[in-house]
């Protein structure tokens, strides 16, 4: 192993050609350097690429894949089960007859697949050096595509693939108006009244880090609740849910990076990393959007 020096201070680790444990960065940079041109080269990963991120392995930070389970899957066996209600019970009662869950019904559904894609236009000197493009992919464009993947899961794909957790059919909705606090404990309980255990909650940085700083997200975390924090839920709203019981991440195992020619300029080249999911809601009911009213 050697180290590729980036700036003047930082050095990151760069396995050479001898050593087959590389990250995905590395793979396709070694890829490339065996090529005599900067042609489209396209390399396949039996991988889910967002996992690749270095950093994950050093800090506890949650995106909204990390609250759902995930299931392996071949592309096109997405068949789940669906358990909607069409009756508002109210509040559960005493008795299983008198919970929400007792008039379940069920749907078998075929889940949709699409490809979280994250495109960066570069120079081609850049491409040339292994050690520079090797971390470049790494720690800067599966991060990026960590927010486009918040972005599809929250409110689906372009393509209508996947329909998003904050625009399914059956998502519950709740307005706060008190402590804000105290609004996200009521909205967990909420989460349960449908016979779920409140295990995830995704809400805005800013909300996040208030909730570190008065000690309730610690609280949170003793109960049982995995916090996403993202720029895509908006300030004054979050979403909270038995994320594992009800939705799985269906993983095909099906990714690429892609070097191709801008065809705007020939001293630019395209990266494109690409990776396939799919998303099976399984009890819909079991996730509460809060809504902080302000006014």
């Amino acid at each position: 192993m050697h180290t590729q020096t980036l700036g003047c201070e930082i050095e990151v680790p760069y396995e050479d050609s001898y050593n087959e444990n590389l990250t995905p960065g590395e793979d396709f940079a070694r890829a490339v350097a065996a090529r005599t041109d900067e042609d489209e080269i396209v390399v396949p990963f039996h991988a889910y690429l967002p996992a690749s991120f270095p950093l994950l392995k050093t800090r506890p930070r949650y995106m909204v894949r990390h609250l759902l389970k995930v299931g392996r899957v071949r592309e096109g066996h997405g068949e789940y089960l669906e358990e909607f209600t069409g009756v508002d019970r109210g509040p559960s009662g005493t008795a299983y007859q008198a919970t929400p869950e007792s008039t379940f019904g069920s749907g078998l559904k075929e889940a949709g697949f699409t490809d979280v894609e994250m495109a960066l236009n570069v120079p081609v000197e850049f491409v040339r050096q292994p050690g520079l493009l090797a971390s470049f992919i790494d720690y800067r464009m599966f991060v990026r595509m960590w927010t486009q993947e918040n972005e599809i899961l929250l409110y689906g794909s372009k393509d209508g693939k996947i329909e998003g957790l904050l625009n399914m059919k059956g998502l519950r909705h709740q307005t706060g108006r008190r402590d804000v606090f105290r609004e996200l404990a009521l909205a967990a309980s909420e989460v349960e009244e449908t016979g779920g255990s409140c295990d995830g909650a995704v809400m805005h940085p800013e909300l996040y880090w208030l909730a570190a700083e008065n000690g309730f997200l610690n609280r949170f975390k003793e109960a049982g609740v995995t916090v996403s924090r993202t720029r895509m839920v908006p300030r004054g709203k979050a979403l909270l849910g038995d994320f594992r019981a009800g939705a799985t991440l269906l993983n095909p195992n099906i990714s690429s990076i892609t070097l191709s020619r801008d065809p705007g300029s020939a001293a630019r080249r395209v990266i494109t990393a690409r990776t396939r999911l799919g998303l099976a809601v399984h009890v819909p009911q079991h996730f509460v959007l809060l809504e902080q009213d302000e006014g």
